[in-house]
């Protein structure tokens, strides 16, 4: 063999060798996403939001279908709740803002400045609650921390707008059947 042939045998096998030196610290920086809950939604039976001004709202679920004990005259929208489960209960964190308590009002995940989310099993047990945030400049993700521990985590996708305090928001009145719709627009009889 040449010199020239064993020079570019050492100079492909040292090239070979960076590469999956490169390949492996690369790996190091894929992201990954991890549930924000983690909790199986048969066992969720009373979910409580808490704003930061104090209001609050329960959600409860009777058999199959949910309830609002403070506006009971509502429906509950199945879309919202669909889409509750689907973003927060399912929903994905992306990375580790901060593990420093000290910048918890940096991230707005203070029980003063974010909302509260409660999720109880059927005893009423409290199985997790965790405080998101909307702070910052950052509009396509949220803040948010597990009460009780010291970490700031990032949503994979605004959630924010899902934790809604308003009734309407999650109801809507009873749609009326026709009968009773058809009686109250019939004209009221004068009497001479």
């Amino acid at each position: 063999m040449n010199k020239s042939l064993q020079y570019l045998i050492i100079a492909f096998v040292l090239l070979l060798f960076l590469f999956f030196i490169n390949r492996m610290q690369q790996g190091r920086y894929n992201s990954s996403s991890e549930l924000i809950f983690n909790i199986d939604d048969d066992k969720i039976h009373r979910i409580l939001f808490l704003d930061t001004n104090g209001d609050s709202l329960t959600i409860l679920k009777t058999d199959t279908t949910w309830i609002m004990p403070e506006a009971d005259t509502l429906t509950i929208k199945d879309r919202q709740i669909s889409q509750f489960f689907e973003k927060v209960i399912n929903g994905k964190y992306d990375m580790i803002r901060s593990k420093n308590p000290d910048n918890w009002n940096k991230y707005g995940v203070t029980d003063s400045l974010g909302k509260t989310v409660s999720i109880y099993d059927i005893n009423n047990n409290l199985i997790k609650s965790v405080i998101f945030s909307n702070a910052g400049q950052d509009y396509s993700h949220n803040n948010y921390r597990v009460i009780g521990e010291n970490e700031v985590y990032r949503t994979t996708e605004n959630i924010f707008y899902l934790i809604n305090i308003t009734p309407n928001y999650w109801g809507s009145p009873p749609k009326a059947d026709n009968d009773t719709l058809n009686s109250s627009l019939q004209p009221t009889p004068v009497l001479k």
